[in-house]
């Protein structure tokens, strides 16, 4: 249900006119958590998959997670894929500073981690307990630098101590 509200929230911001393409091929980050503003395509239910996420939580405590693009679409050129994360409570972290950064809030894939459709990354869980929202979009990009034929998902768990 959580996917689907997603998915219906990005098709309206998208027809609607809610926010622009700031310009081609961002394979230095995601310049927002919106995905489908600039990469044209198709949306997959099941692109999205999200590895080291605990049953419960312990509050403080730092999990980290892998984040991956499945996805059987071949890249044309050097640029593979892109991933953009926030969270509702506690804090991500940057663990593998090559592939990925932090960005205007979210944390995202950097120029060099664009050639992936995997990351690894952190999440320190708040300090006190309360539940948690993680929402991800990815992507596989075809790589011709162009915003269509890419292939976009969310992923959206709720994390509880």
């Amino acid at each position: 249900m959580k996917k689907l509200l997603l998915y219906s929230i990005c098709a309206l911001a998208v027809c609607g006119g809610l926010f622009a393409a700031n310009g081609y091929s961002h394979n230095n980050s995601a310049p927002n958590f919106e995905c489908v503003g600039c990469h044209q395509g198709d949306m997959a239910a099941d692109l999205v998959k999200v590895d080291g996420l605990p049953k419960k939580y312990v509050p403080g405590k730092t999990y980290k997670l892998t984040i991956t693009v499945n996805s059987t679409m071949k890249s044309e050129g050097d640029v593979a894929g892109g991933f953009a994360a926030e969270a509702s409570g506690g804090t991500l972290v940057v663990v593998d500073k090559k592939n990925t950064q932090l960005s205007d809030g979210l944390l995202t894939h950097t120029q060099e981690g664009s050639v992936l459709r995997k990351w690894t990354i952190g999440w320190k869980a708040p300090s006190r307990k309360e539940e948690v929202t993680l929402s991800i979009m990815a992507m596989a990009a075809n790589g011709d630098f162009s915003p269509n034929g890419d292939v976009v998902g969310a992923e959206i768990v709720t994390l509880k101590p």
